[in-house]
């Protein structure tokens, strides 16, 4: 019987292992096909996606310089504010290819360049420049050919003529300078196909423009492809005369490519195409994986027979004893669960009664500490500043009248009543103003040792946001009053800037030469009742609200050690510029 039993596992082993090898084989076949039809897709999606957006970012460019060609602002003269901005303005619109837009006058001498390194060769003599005598030629917005900047990048110009009134007669170029690197890093950015890709920028007679290796600009795409292959060829051919299409072909030493195509359009002309070629890499990959599963599974399919069968009885053993033990584990898992769930319900009761016990004891403290400090201000007036014992009064006054707004602050945030009053504010005048404020209170006892300064890098334009004038003023007094707690000597460094990932938001930035954060508390820094202070105890709920009021305006707040000084910490926190 026994013999019986093992023949037919044998038997049934074996049969598995053939079904398995065929179902592999043919898995293989199919799967193989069906992940090469995916790529062709994919990259044929790729090239057409990413050639249709370098088509309108082109066109972009284009219209942005007839925009501002055409402007009254420009003509009066570009050494004029206005027309400056206007430049400026148009090269943030077209950054993310453009290295620089040139403003050349009817002679051909640049007159305004936005490339600050640049702006020593402002009277310089462009007129050899490939986009100025194109434009002064064809008098109508081009795209230019291959060409090499002054600072050595391979570029190619999106130019605009610039008319004179009343005749409209040629009176200068603008011209936007863009790297074909640009378009390259644009291009691979949106690629969905994630193996090694090269990336070709074709002109329609076959000139390779922009490419990630600079020894291929400036060949011909026949030549580095090849024109042995006659699938290479043919498709080749039809990318310069403007199609879009998917091809395969190996090249020496088997390695199979896939490439696709699609025509870049400017005013409606196909000057360019983009061509991508990638590596069939993930078919690669698949045998690997199913030759090790090929293996795998055979020896898997014994080994599953024997231990199955040892498992079978083994299992049928213990299972009556288990059932007995997990009846039992059931019965005390519903004992616990219900103390537990009766001690959270108490729990959340007396943490009910706590917020309610805490707001109403600040609102109490309120009525109080008010009539105090104004009584303790009037006594200080009528006796002078040199009683101690009143300036005692007064400050600690203070300090309880903080503390019960920082207590019902924190009671709001956490009932979601937490409301902003917005307005349109001078960002930089309120920190100005705060600033003297912190001043102002240190006053009394003078630290020689330690400096503060301010560095705004906004423009007046930019200085004006949305935001809640008291938060605020609140947010930067916590951070002044950290960074003065906490250091002895050196320059506190208070920077209001542009946030360069986002245009639309600004950045505050606080940076001490202090002791610096404290590693046991830095995980736990934005949250209530942190505190690690030596000269001022606190109750640690600064930088909690920091961060409340920070969100609620729609920014992000955040802490780190000051690299650049050696020393200190940095808080930082971001603003929109509009109202959310």
């Amino acid at each position: 019987m026994l013999i019986v039993i093992l023949v037919a596992l044998a038997a049934i082993s074996t049969v598995s292992i053939l079904l398995a090898y065929a179902a592999l084989q043919n898995t293989e076949s199919r799967l193989d096909l069906a992940a090469t039809d995916e790529l062709r897709r994919k990259m044929s999606e790729d090239a057409s996606e990413v050639a249709a957006e370098t088509s309108t970012n082109l066109d972009i460019i284009s219209r942005t310089l007839q925009t501002a060609a055409s402007s009254p602002i420009l003509l009066r003269g570009a050494d004029s504010e206005e027309a400056r901005i206007l430049l400026d303005a148009a090269s943030i619109g077209t950054e993310q290819y453009t290295l620089r837009i040139n403003y050349l006058d009817l002679a051909g001498t640049l007159v305004y360049t936005t490339e600050p390194e640049l702006q020593g060769s402002i009277g310089s003599d462009r007129s050899n420049a490939q986009y100025y005598v194109q434009i002064k030629e064809k008098n109508q917005p081009t795209l230019t050919g291959l060409f090499k900047t002054t600072d050595d990048k391979m570029a190619v110009s999106v130019a605009a003529p610039v008319f004179a009134p009343p005749a409209n007669s040629f009176n200068g170029v603008l011209a936007a300078i863009i790297p074909t690197e640009s378009i390259i890093n644009k291009i691979e950015e949106r690629l969905t196909v994630t193996t090694e890709n090269q990336v070709f920028i074709v002109t329609n007679n076959g000139t390779i423009i922009g490419h990630r290796d600079p020894v291929v600009v400036g060949k011909n795409i026949f030549g580095e492809l090849g024109t042995q292959n006659v699938v290479v060829s043919k498709n080749l051919q039809l990318m310069t005369d403007g199609k879009s299409g998917v091809f395969e072909y190996s090249v020496p030493g088997g390695k199979r490519l896939v490439a696709a195509y699609s025509p870049v359009t400017f005013s409606g002309v196909q000057p360019w195409s983009v061509l991508i070629v990638t590596t069939h890499a993930q078919n690669e990959a698949f045998f690997s994986i199913l030759n090790e599963q090929r293996i795998f599974t055979i020896f898997g399919i014994i080994l599953i027979a024997i231990i199955t069968a040892i498992f079978m009885t083994f299992i049928f053993m213990i299972n009556r004893r288990l059932q007995g033990t997990v009846q039992s584990q059931d019965v005390q898992i519903k004992s616990q669960f219900d103390h537990l769930q009766e001690a959270y319900e108490r729990l959340t009761e007396q943490d009910k009664i706590k917020d309610e016990f805490i707001n109403v004891a600040a609102h109490e403290l309120r009525t109080p500490v008010l009539p105090i400090i104004l009584s303790a201000e009037g006594l200080a007036e009528d006796m002078g500043t040199e009683d101690s014992k009143v300036e005692i009064i007064l400050r600690n006054a203070k300090r309880i009248n903080k503390l019960t707004n920082d207590i019902l602050d924190v009671s709001r945030i956490k009932s979601n009543s937490f409301k902003l009053q917005k307005e349109r504010i001078n960002i930089r005048k309120l920190i100005e103003e705060t600033i003297q404020d912190i001043l102002f209170k240190v006053a009394a006892n003078p630290n020689p040792r330690l400096k503060i300064r301010f560095d705004s890098k906004l423009t007046p334009a930019k200085e004006e946001i949305m935001a809640d004038r008291g938060r605020i003023n609140q947010v930067i007094s916590n951070l002044l009053d950290n960074a003065f707690n906490f250091t002895d000597e050196g320059t506190i460094v208070v920077t209001l800037k542009h946030v360069e990932k986002w245009a639309s938001f600004i950045e505050i930035r606080v940076a001490d030469t202090g002791k610096g954060i404290d590693p046991s508390i830095r995980p736990r820094l934005f949250e209530k009742f942190v505190t690690k202070s030596e000269k001022a105890k606190g109750t640690g709920l600064g930088l909690y609200l920091c961060k409340a009021i920070v969100e609620a305006h729609g920014g992000k707040i955040w802490a780190d050690d000051n690299v650049e000084a050696g020393r200190g910490a940095i808080f930082a926190f971001t603003l929109p510029v509009e109202a959310s």
